[in-house]
């Protein structure tokens, strides 16, 4: 009969976190990991709850009826160490949240689908060892050496190799027929020993170990359940297709491996998976997704408990926000901060927290600017191009801009004029960059334009540009994002009208706005400032055309950077935003943090030159919802997709009180 292994018994569950154990420390030496914080993920299970243990009661029963090995022998050489965001907690109970249909499949990964080989630490400083236990670059930045946990398990069992990574990389991603278009520049794996592989990138990239996003992609491809679906390795994978109804073994494997539909992956039970907790309901349309502790997860608390605390996590899969918001009113979510958290129904939930039996944790925004303007330096029309490529042109519109009253009248006077630049909480904050030509004037703004040549007037009053095209342009707004970037541009046009600048606001269903700026047929069109905190080096899209779907001021530029000028939409910039984008090249090819910090200040030096697109004001804190008996959730984190909030705060450290 098998036991579980004796971990020594815990202290009461309401006491404070006391410093490491010793060899705990020692683990950590051993291991190259520091102590950190962590984040959220839950569930309700079956089994009694109960102080942790060493493992959840339920496991034991399982180890003690010969069902399952014993914790040794699931947990690898040296499991990741945890450490508790306030306290040891207890094994037991469902976390409740929810989801707006297939479509939100990234909240999933936002909460039970963050293990990367490296992941953010909670306060978001840098990376640290995850599945990889210790990784290292070569000189140029272009191969990257991982080293795995000795040990780790899928969630079935079977052994986790560096044969899963190479797999996922060149069998997977390397293969045109499964994507076609998933990567112009895919890396290529290569095997060194069981934990060890090499990674070798198109193009020098120091950022590439901590941040790409195919990284979630090429850990979660368990190749002992995926070959049989793969020709390469099964000649008969079409038969098998057809036999399951699919036209070729390419649309099987999409399905079981979800490869350019990550959605896929929550919809397949079956796939084995290295996340604490397991898809036992899959994602759906409607009803409920279920997941279940994975008995193999390879991270312990310091007290060498093995994560998760929580037994099961259940998302209502829902199509409306407004049954939403009144599912969190009535205190049916556990700890949720997506959709309903918008800032108008702030006070409705605040007023409505001791009823609920929740509180507010604060978000941090990367985001740093509520409102991007972007004129389209590379518009078709060469007449508009030109307009918008002056820059003394857009330093006019600018200055042309009340952003006081905008703060006042949209932002509930929370927020200062900004433009598009990184919070001042981030070794990249450049106050000039933040603060140029944000001042309010309108005898400025009609001298600029004159003088640049803008002085003429048509016979509706309306500026023309020396080449007689007059200064009347569309800005397109998506109608289905954000009602406060809406009003933000009724009163801009409002304010360039003042200027006798004519743009006329053109509000669009989200999918059409999306058209328009892909084709690059958008005149103006406005967004959200992402990129504010460390994501401003990581994803720079407002700082340069660095982003071929996301920098709305030059998306062909961007195009051009990404393909090495490859892809047909491409165009050429100008040498001077050539020299810029090597500046970005350079911050991709440094592996010493402060060196790369430092190049990337001096990118944003020049960013401030080019003035490439306008900002309104700051982004405020926001907010989610905590249940009163959910606990280990930080008081504040760092909001960002890049971030993945919440993810980095360790979902498996949280724990319900009942």
């Amino acid at each position: 009969m098998h036991h579980p292994r004796r971990i020594r018994p815990l202290l009461p569950r309401r006491r404070a976190l006391a410093a490491p154990s010793a060899a705990v420390a020692l683990a950590l030496a051993l291991t190259g990991c520091g102590f950190f914080n962590l984040n959220p993920e839950g569930e309700d299970g079956g089994g009694a709850q109960g102080e942790a243990n060493g493992q959840a009661p339920q496991l034991a029963e399982q180890v003690e009826a010969g069902d399952l090995p014993p914790l040794e022998e699931r947990l690898p050489k040296n499991p990741m160490v945890v450490e508790p965001t306030e306290e040891i907690g207890s094994y037991g109970g469902t976390w409740n949240s929810a989801i707006l249909g297939i479509g939100d499949w990234p909240w999933l990964g936002r909460t039970v689908g963050y293990e990367n080989l490296l992941r953010w630490n909670t306060e978001w400083t840098k990376a640290i060892p995850n599945l990889a236990e210790s990784y290292e670059y070569n000189e140029d930045a272009d191969e990257i050496t991982y080293h795995l946990r000795e040990g780790l398990k899928w969630s079935d069992g079977d052994d986790f190799t560096s044969d899963d990574v190479v797999f996922a990389v060149n069998d997977v991603f390397n293969n045109p027929d499964l994507t076609p278009v998933a990567n112009q520049n895919p890396p290529k794996a290569e095997k060194v020993d069981e934990n060890t592989f090499k990674i070798t990138l198109a193009k020098p990239n120091a950022l590439w170990a901590a941040h790409d996003l195919l990284q979630y992609q090429i850990v979660n491809k368990p190749k002992h359940y995926l070959k049989k679906f793969h020709i390469k390795y099964n000649d008969n994978a079409n038969e098998l297709a057809k036999e399951q109804g699919y036209s070729s073994w390419t649309e099987l494997f999409e399905i079981k491996a979800g490869v350019t539909d990550s959605a896929l992956t929550w919809q397949n039970p079956d796939l084995p998976t290295m996340y604490a907790w397991q898809v036992e309901k899959p994602l759906a349309d409607s009803g409920r997704m279920v997941l279940t502790r994975n008995p193999y997860y390879w991270k312990v608390d310091t007290e060498g408990n093995q994560l998760p605390y929580i037994d099961r996590v259940v998302f209502d899969i829902m199509q409306d926000e407004e049954v939403m918001l009144t599912r969190a009113l009535n205190g049916e979510f556990d700890f949720h901060s997506r959709h309903f958290n918008t800032p108008e129904n702030r006070p409705v939930l605040a007023e409505n927290r001791e009823s609920g039996g929740y509180h507010f944790m604060t978000q941090r925004p990367s985001e740093m600017n509520t409102n991007m303007i972007a004129f389209n330096l590379t518009h078709k029309n060469e007449d508009i191009r030109e307009i918008f490529r002056d820059k003394q042109f857009r330093i006019a519109m600018s200055h042309a801009i009340n952003r006081k009253d905008i703060i006042d009248v949209v932002y509930q006077g929370q927020g200062e004029p900004w433009q598009g630049a990184p919070r001042p909480d981030t070794p990249f904050f450049n106050e000039e960059l933040a603060k140029q030509y944000t001042e309010y004037d309108v005898d400025k703004a009609n001298k600029i334009l004159d003088d640049a040549g803008y002085d003429e007037r048509n016979g509706d009053g309306v500026r023309v540009a020396p080449n007689g095209t007059p200064l009347s342009f569309t800005l397109s707004a998506p109608g289905d994002f954000r009602p406060d970037i809406i009003d933000s541009m009724e009163m801009v046009v409002d304010f360039w009208k003042e200027v006798d600048v004519q743009v006329e606001l053109n509000v669009e269903e989200r999918t059409s706005w999306q058209d328009s700026r892909e084709n690059n047929e958008h005149e103006i069109n406005v967004w959200s400032g992402d990129s504010g905190l460390l994501d401003a080096m990581y994803d720079p899209r407002w700082y340069g055309p660095i982003h071929s779907g996301e920098s709305n001021f030059a998306i062909p530029w961007a195009q051009w950077y990404v393909s090495d000028g490859k892809d047909p939409r491409a165009q050429e910039p100008p040498q001077d935003v050539k020299d810029h984008l090597k500046m970005y090249d350079a911050v991709l090819a440094e592996t010493d943090d402060q060196k790369r910090n430092e190049l990337m200040s001096d990118f944003l030096a020049e960013t401030q030159d080019q003035f490439y697109a306008l900002g309104i004001s700051t982004t405020q804190p926001g907010y989610g919802i905590v249940a009163n008996n959910f606990h280990n959730v930080p008081d504040s984190l760092p909001y960002s997709s890049v971030y993945n909030t919440p993810a980095p705060a360790n979902p498996e450290q949280f724990w319900i009180e009942e």
